[in-house]
């Protein structure tokens, strides 16, 4: 009788209605901006009470922001941008997938340009080279 309540109530966690799942999506993105502030934050040691003072709220709404119970609007998250020096860029995942392949293409065609592969190559000979200089360090005595 346990197993199947279980199973109910994992059910019913993975189904979520279009509401619930908006309701999560939102939650996703704010902890998504929340988490780049608390990184800076923590980078530059201001506590929490601190950003509250600077954006002119309550550290109890800030508390509340950082537990999840509440989501940041957009003036909230402005001026947190605004106190931490940072600058907020919106990318999708599409967007960010085509960045990363077009910089690998970009960094291949200057690494080709450096002619660093070709430097690499030169230094693959160079055991030899070293080789060489080694077996001819002792000339035979001439006699």
């Amino acid at each position: 009788m346990k197993t199947k309540n279980i199973k109910k109530q994992l059910d019913d966690l993975l189904n979520l209605s279009e509401e619930q799942q908006l309701e999560h999506d939102a939650q996703i993105l704010a902890f998504q901006f929340l988490n780049k502030v608390d990184k800076t934050m923590a980078d530059t040691g201001m506590s929490k009470k601190q950003l509250a003072e600077k954006i002119g709220t309550s550290a109890a709404f800030i508390t509340q922001l950082f537990r999840g119970d509440r989501k940041p609007n957009w003036n909230i998250l402005a001026k947190m941008q605004k106190e931490l020096s940072l600058d907020f860029k919106i990318i999708t995942e599409k967007e960010l997938d085509g960045l990363t392949g077009e910089n690998m293409i970009n960094y291949h065609r200057n690494w080709a340009k450096s002619k660093e592969h070709q430097k690499k190559k030169d230094l693959t000979s160079l055991p030899e080279v070293i080789m060489h200089i080694e077996e001819n360090k002792n000339p035979p005595l001439a006699g």
